[in-house]
């Protein structure tokens, strides 16, 4: 199966290119989650976060940044930068990409799930193991 990313980036295949840089390009989503909501793709085919090498993630994010501005110049209020890597995080196609979901004050849209799910329960011990991960031995 060709990747869908890959075949709009190659011309191969119908996109709305909205914009575009050597390393990356915005795309409209087939399915927007709010009015504006872009995709920044890879224009090489990297299948998540973890393979994309760190200059290309540099150029991406720099793209990235760049967009979201131009969302806030053009009247939004602020932008969800969303993504996902790999199955567990819902991540629907291989390809690298990044979902610009922009907002306004009043849009009423809730990205975000129910933030109360862990009340009650203590994150302590999830925490400490994170730490560890992450080599901080405070």
């Amino acid at each position: 199966m060709t990747c869908p990313f890959c075949a709009i980036a190659d011309g191969d295949a119908p996109g709305v290119v909205l914009h575009e840089r050597p390393e990356s390009l915005v795309v409209a989503p087939r399915a927007p989650e709010t009015p504006g909501h872009v995709l920044l793709v890879t224009r090489d085919h990297y299948g998540s976060l973890f393979d994309v090498p760190e200059e290309v993630l540099s150029d991406v994010t720099h793209h990235a940044r760049d967009v979201s501005h131009r969302l806030q110049t053009a009247g939004y209020d602020g932008v969800n930068l969303l993504h996902a890597s790999g199955e567990a995080a819902q991540q629907s196609v291989p390809h690298f990409h990044i979902h610009l979901v922009p907002r306004r004050d009043d849009d009423s849209y809730d990205l975000w799930p129910a933030a109360n799910q862990w009340e009650g329960t203590s994150q302590h011990g999830v925490y400490d193991e994170l730490r560890a991960i992450l080599g901080d031995e405070r």
